[in-house]
Order: structure tokens, then sequence, then C-alpha cells
């Protein structure tokens, strides 16, 4: 059996505190989380949320009738949408660096190889070179080679 446990916040910690809800949300909703897992972090969400009205922070959150819970409103999304994108174009980049530096290195090594210290240190340093790459020119230098495909003209 559960214990019920209580937390002080002061009005701005429960802001912050809907902010990092509103964030994990928002990259759990993203993942391959199962139905149960994203229920579990609903529930928890829908509490915090629902204590809005205690913090002063009712502009940010809703209950919504049709669902029986509550959630980030649209004025909540709109101040925190800059951190979601700021996130997704850093993670972008560095998903992409990480991918073409892995693809390189383990291309010379050999799809079977371990990824050994040796070859991590090549992959961190092939990784720095596409961020820089990256850094200067953004996606202007990158091609794509379609293989298999009919030329067009």
């Amino acid at each position: 059996m559960a214990s019920e446990h209580s937390i002080q916040l002061t009005e701005d910690q429960y802001r912050r505190l809907l902010v990092l809800v509103f964030l994990g949300e928002w990259i759990l909703n993203g993942s391959s989380l199962d139905e149960e897992r994203r229920k579990e972090v609903r529930d928890v969400a829908d509490y915090i949320y629902s204590l809005a009205g205690q913090f002063g922070a009712q502009d940010w959150v809703e209950y919504c009738d049709e669902c029986g819970g509550y959630h980030a409103n649209q004025r909540m999304e709109e101040d925190l949408f800059p951190i979601v994108d700021e996130y997704d174009e850093e993670t972008f980049w560095d998903v992409l660096s990480y991918h073409l530096a892995y693809r390189d290195v383990m291309t010379t090594a050999g799809p079977e190889q371990e990824l050994t210290k040796e070859l991590e240190m090549r992959l961190w340093r092939r990784k720095e070179q596409y961020d820089q790459e990256f850094e200067k020119h953004g996606l202007d230098h990158v091609r794509l080679v379609f293989h298999g495909g009919k030329k067009r003209r």
C-alpha cells in the first residue's frame, strides 16, 4: 500500500514543476511507451495539473470534460513550445551527426565489429566533424544517393 506524502511548493516552484511535467509528457508521447506506462504518466500529470488553482496557475491548465482530466491549455503550449522547438532543433543535429559518424566508422570497421574504445574515439572525432559542418552549412552540403531506382532526368 502506497503512503501519501506532501511537499511544499511556492507558486513559482509549482509553475516550474508544470514546465517539467509538460516537457516530460511531450517527450514520452513521442516515444514508444506502452499504453499502461502512458496511463501511469498521464495520471500523475493529471494530478499535478489539477492543483493549478491552488498555486495561481489556472492560466496554464484547463479541465477537459471529454477526457475527464486536466491538461496544459493553449497558452501554456504557446509559452513552452519555444523550449520544445529548441530541444527538437538541438536533438535533430546531434542525432544526425551521431548516426552519420556511426555509419562512417562502422563502414570502415566492418558491420560485425564491436564498438571498442578505439572505434568509439573515432566515432566521437567523426561526429565532431559533422557537428562543425552542420554548424557552418546546415544541410546545404548533404546529398542523398538513392540506389536501385530509375534515373530521372
